[in-house]
């Protein structure tokens, strides 16, 4: 990183040295500002920030906002009660996790994935250059269905999971319609539906084909017009995780409600 000027704050220098500058408009709210202060500053605290600095200045877009997406979703658990005791966690083999966080009896292993709306594109428009423009366009979505898009995230992050703790994955997508907004439909379809309908294979929380995965968290920050800046953290606990697998009781419990326990206001204290 470079030398921060006379008087500069976090976000001033970050603005100055990112190299996505005019590729699109982040932050173009005053609410995503604030927040953009309180993570740089959470990381800082956490002695990360150097760590973070090259994706949070990166010329693509797509780098920084995978770098957010993390650091909200730590600071989310921090606040919630589960702070972080340990950045890139040794998983499964010579994976690393992005995060272990505090819970009794046993810590969580975390890994974050945050597949882009750039990914919902067909093949005609990305052949027209559509993944180099801005994201929304008038009304358009993509081909994928949700419960797709939770699967190949499942399928994806799976190999890093150890065997020997409590582990968690958080989808904190940029889809065109996030994951967390569909509710729990798209959750369900793809974890827990006992039938084979959705491409040949039942839910993947119906078997034990993902035992070393304790949970799923669908995760989203969001704008609502008139109020201020939302997280929604909606967590699906998978019960045919191993015994050593399976998330702490008073992890799920903390989320069990999802209107009272699940959405924090940026700036609220809980």
């Amino acid at each position: 990183m470079t030398a921060i000027h006379s008087s500069e704050t976090l976000v001033e220098r970050m603005l100055r040295e990112a190299r996505w500058a005019g590729k699109d408009a982040y932050p173009a709210h005053a609410e995503y500002y604030v927040e953009l202060e309180e993570l740089l500053g959470f990381i800082q605290s956490q002695n990360r920030l150097d760590s973070f600095w090259p994706r949070l200045t990166s010329p693509r877009p797509q780098e920084r906002d995978d770098a957010l997406q993390e650091m909200r979703v730590a600071r989310f658990l921090t606040a919630k009660g589960f702070p972080v005791v340990q950045w890139e966690p040794p998983g499964n083999g010579n994976f690393i996790g992005e995060f272990t966080v505090q819970a009794v009896p046993n810590p969580v292993f975390v890994e974050i994935k945050s597949p882009g709306w750039e990914g919902q594109l067909s093949q005609g428009q990305r052949g027209a250059g559509r993944a180099k423009q801005e994201k929304y366009q008038g009304i358009e979505g993509g081909a994928d269905d949700p419960w797709r898009a939770i699967r190949k995230s499942v399928t994806k992050a799976y190999p890093k999971f150890p065997p020997t703790q409590p582990s968690l994955l958080v989808i904190a997508d940029d889809r065109f319609m996030p994951l967390a907004t569909w509710g729990r439909l798209g959750a369900e379809q793809a974890l827990f539906l006992t039938s084979t309908a959705l491409d040949g294979e039942p839910g993947y929380f119906t078997t034990r084909q993902v035992e070393n995965l304790g949970g799923v968290a669908l995760f989203k920050a969001e704008l609502p017009v008139g109020k201020g800046l939302e997280y929604t953290f909606l967590l699906y606990p998978n019960p045919m995780a191993r015994t050593e697998t399976t998330l702490p009781a008073v992890f799920v419990e903390a989320f069990r409600n999802a209107k009272a326990a699940a959405v924090v206001c940026m700036g609220a204290q809980d």
